[in-house]
């Protein structure tokens, strides 16, 4: 207690019965307002860090006049992008620095921001070459690049006109950047900024392709947010759903089932797209197996819900009791 208080600092805060201003301390764990004598509870909660992104030094002309861009270095690469104005030339310089040895160059944290910014309104063949060396520090193994390049991501991503190369290079993130895209998706369709919508949620489904370890996090994470989505959002989440048994991916069938048990109250259209989302799978191999089935089935709340379990799922592999089988006729 003692390493808290030396830690801690006094903050404020607001009552929730009144609105009376508070001084939170941290070795009280309850607060009462000495205006309207609520009690309230202080909470620690973990939250992310949010630095200011670095700024770079001003912009200056390329270091080297000759079109030798093999020689140049990374400094040098990215004002002659910025400060060009051919095409074709920034291009060939964006695709020079595309390479590993530049992810590591000191002056490029500072200048990422501006080269981002400046993919906004950069021609689609030029943003497109421009996104190499975003998707490279999203894929390092240096965390701290990873994680400059995603703050970017946070900053520019949600701007009209976008970038759809820094969506590709967002994409190459796996399991780190689809909740990030999917906010993306769901803005840009609020705001009307349709095909911006579409490309983000391919940049969803690359990344989710790209995963390994917590695919099944991802597709969690879809599911949770198909009641607050409408229009293409919600139509993609659904389709992506379908198409994941396609793979051989299964694991999500109990979170759909629990979605359905959800909905039927408070979104009863959902019900068909979900119940589309479930393939038929084999019946049990044994009687054990049927009775933890019968017993997943009974956890259910709503009819709809059961009849979507009990729906997609192949007759059993073995003579059946019929007093295990009384469920069946419950339903």
């Amino acid at each position: 207690m003692a390493e808290l208080e030396q830690f801690s600092e006094a903050e404020r805060a607001y009552c929730p019965g009144c609105g009376a201003s508070l001084e939170l301390k941290a070795e009280q764990a309850i607060m009462t307002c000495q205006y309207c004598g609520s009690e309230s509870k202080v909470v620690r909660r973990l939250r992310r860090l949010e630095p200011e992104l670095p700024d770079g030094p001003p912009p200056k002309p390329p270091v080297d006049p000759s079109k030798d861009y093999g020689s140049w270095g990374c400094e040098a690469l990215i004002w002659g992008i910025l400060n060009g104005s051919d095409v074709a030339e920034q291009i060939k310089m964006a695709q020079q620095l595309d390479s590993w040895g530049h992810t590591r160059c000191k002056p490029l944290p500072g200048l990422l921001a501006r080269y981002v910014s400046f993919m906004l309104t950069a021609p689609p063949e030029l943003d497109k070459a421009m996104r190499g060396i975003i998707g490279k520090m999203i894929c390092s193994d240096d965390l701290k690049l990873r994680n400059l390049a995603i703050r970017v991501g946070q900053k520019y991503g949600f701007s009209r006109p976008g970038s759809k190369g820094l969506l590709f290079a967002l994409s190459l993130g796996d399991a780190g950047t689809v909740k990030l895209l999917l906010e993306i998706a769901e803005w840009a369709q609020e705001v009307g900024y349709e095909d911006y919508c579409h490309e983000a949620l391919m940049g969803v489904q690359t990344a989710i392709g790209r995963e390994r370890n917590y695919r099944h996090v991802c597709n969690q994470i879809l599911l949770h947010r198909v009641p607050y989505v409408t229009g293409q959002v919600r139509e993609w989440i659904l389709k992506h759903t379908r198409l994941e048994f396609d793979v051989g991916y299964r694991q999500h069938r109990p979170w759909v089932l629990e979605l359905i048990d959800d909905m039927a109250t408070e979104q009863p259209d959902l019900i068909e797209p979900l119940k589309q989302c479930l393939r038929v799978c084999r019946g049990a191999e044994s009687p054990e197996a049927y009775d933890d089935w019968i017993l997943g089935i009974r956890r259910l709340r709503t009819r709809a819900a059961k009849l979507a379990a009990l729906e997609t799922v192949r007759a059993p592999h073995h003579e059946t009791d019929p007093a295990r089988a009384q469920f069946y006729v419950e339903e």
